[in-house]
């Protein structure tokens, strides 16, 4: 599980990024994206469209379709899925927080570079507990390309950034998946 963790966390930073940057770009676009965090390393391919994103990994896809305020989580090995809302207040997976309005109000633009040929706005973003994350964002595509941890537990990049058509079925649920009810954990008092 903890492998799986960190394969989904330049997935879930990248979302909370994706929901404060003006999506209003109309950019398509394929990448790899690399995660290193406590000394692993994974990665899996991204594909943006229309504000849609689809994220594969080892072991899973995250779709993510704001036109429909719906998460889908994909198991290819069991064929099946599970189903989530973007505005969730709690769900039981917490892929997206419910205070990313509010994070915005916590990042500070702090220089611009280039990052893999993109030109890049540099933010800083301090958590509540003070740890600082730095996010190169693209002008041009409008995503983060590059994260990293300050104390540099974590770090994460998009590499081999193709722009070009995509098909809208990369972010449809594939024919024959079951959808699974996420279980329920029990909260701890």
């Amino acid at each position: 599980m903890r492998s799986l963790q960190h394969c989904l966390f330049p997935v879930v930073i990248g979302a909370i990024v994706l929901l404060l940057v003006s999506s209003a770009q109309a950019v398509e676009f394929t990448a790899t994206w690399v995660a290193k965090a406590d000394g692993e390393e994974n990665s899996g391919k991204m594909y943006m469209k229309d504000g849609k994103e689809r994220n594969e990994f080892p072991g899973g896809i995250i779709i993510r379709r704001p036109d429909k305020n719906v998460i889908w989580l994909l198991s290819p090995q069991s064929k099946s899925y599970t189903e989530m809302s973007m505005d969730s207040p709690k769900s039981d997976v917490q892929i997206m927080p419910h205070t990313a309005e509010h994070i915005k109000d916590q990042m500070k633009k702090i220089g611009t570079e280039t990052v893999n040929g993109y030109e890049c706005d540099k933010f800083e973003f301090k958590s509540p507990s003070g740890k600082a994350q730095h996010f190169w964002i693209s002008q041009d595509l409008g995503v983060p390309l590059k994260m990293v941890s300050a104390d540099g537990s974590f770090s994460s990049e998009l590499t081999d950034i193709k722009q070009g058509t995509l098909d809208d079925s990369l972010f449809e649920l594939p024919p024959g998946y079951t959808k699974m009810q996420i279980p329920k954990v029990p909260s701890k008092k």
